[in-house]
């Protein structure tokens, strides 16, 4: 674990300012904007907003992927103020509080399910599964896997140590269960 990212935003997430993860060092332009709705010694989670400052769900990401935090700068500051001028909201304290300890992954997962809120689960490096929580198991997730028609495909089950990111109600996983909808399939009513 990285102490000082792991103390950045802990006070970030105290002080409610947004911050900006950089987590692909193959690409370093890149990187995720929100406000920290959780923080562990292993993950952070996300308020994610879109690169035009509109909410777009959760992200979680190992603290160890990260290679650099911004906590101030011009384009924070943009999107703060899209934000707040479109008088978009998140829902306040989604998630439990929870400790340094705490593992998230189960966290999110549950709140997800809890929520009735569609989840992207990446397994690998290109892998990303996307779907609704059945069950958060000791140590292990059961999704109801939907394709891009937003049809169940299939049912998967993925051990929580293999997942390497989760993200919850984002744009594109919104699309997914209006779809599921329009087909009024079970899963997600």
């Amino acid at each position: 674990m990285n102490d000082s990212f792991f103390q950045i935003l802990q006070r970030a997430k105290e002080g409610e300012n947004l911050v900006a993860l950089y987590t692909n060092i193959e690409n370093p332009r890149a990187f995720l904007a929100g406000w920290v709705e959780a923080v562990s010694n292993e993950h952070v989670v996300l308020r994610h907003l879109s690169p035009e400052g509109r909410y777009d769900g959760y992200v979680l990401k190992y603290i160890d992927s990260i290679f650099r935090v911004d906590a101030e700068g011009r384009y924070i500051e943009r999107l703060a103020f899209l934000f707040g001028a479109r008088k978009q909201e998140f829902p306040s304290r989604w998630m439990p509080e929870t400790d340094a300890e705490t593992n998230l992954i189960p966290e999110i997962l549950s709140a997800a399910q809890s929520g009735e809120m569609m989840v992207g689960i990446e397994i690998a490096a290109d892998d990303m599964e996307q779907g609704a929580v059945r069950e958060v198991g000791f140590d292990t997730v059961t999704l109801e896997v939907f394709d891009h028609y937003g049809a169940i495909d299939r049912e998967a089950t993925v051990h929580l140590e293999s997942i390497s990111e989760v993200r919850v109600d984002s744009e594109r996983l919104q699309s997914l269960k209006m779809l599921s909808r329009w087909h009024h399939l079970p899963g997600l009513e």
